[in-house]
């Protein structure tokens, strides 16, 4: 593995038979991701390091499996759908149950599970015991997304 500086004083991990290729363009960090411009087209959105690396088809989406953006050896990336993609996701910054996919419900006064499956909101249930509301996501995270459910 080797590491190509990035603006921001950031660094992008890469496999070894990358590193040439990549190391001869200017890379940004930009929103957490390397990213470089796209040659003589000014204002067009940059090209992703990591969709680079893996030749990501139009359509499709490269994730993290460790959720580093900045780790961009082929063992860390993954082509998925963006459903997939989402369910990689950490839990939301404003999240203050601490748990992903489980928030307080203040008309029930009780904790509400839920999951996101294909951009359609699915109701797990609500839950006296905020244990058992981690429990129902964690369930439904692994059925519905497999090896790309983080919990």
């Amino acid at each position: 593995m080797k590491q190509i500086e990035l603006t921001q004083g950031k660094v992008a991990t890469v496999d070894d038979d990358d590193f040439e290729r990549l190391n001869q363009q200017k890379w940004y960090f930009n929103q957490g991701y390397a990213i470089r411009r796209r040659p003589g087209l000014r204002g067009q959105p940059g090209i992703f390091m990591h969709r680079e690396i893996l030749g990501t088809p139009y359509g499709m989406e490269t994730d993290h499996a460790d959720g580093n953006k900045l780790n961009n050896c082929k063992v860390n990336l993954r082509i998925c759908n963006r459903s997939q993609n989402e369910a990689n996701r950490g839990k939301d910054k404003d999240n203050i149950s601490g748990r992903k996919g489980v928030s307080w419900d203040k008309y029930h006064k009780k904790w509400h599970a839920q999951i996101v499956v294909n951009s359609i909101r699915k109701h797990l249930g609500y839950f006296t015991d905020i244990e058992e509301a981690a429990k129902a996501y964690k369930e439904a995270a692994i059925e519905y997304f497999v090896e790309f459910a983080r919990i």
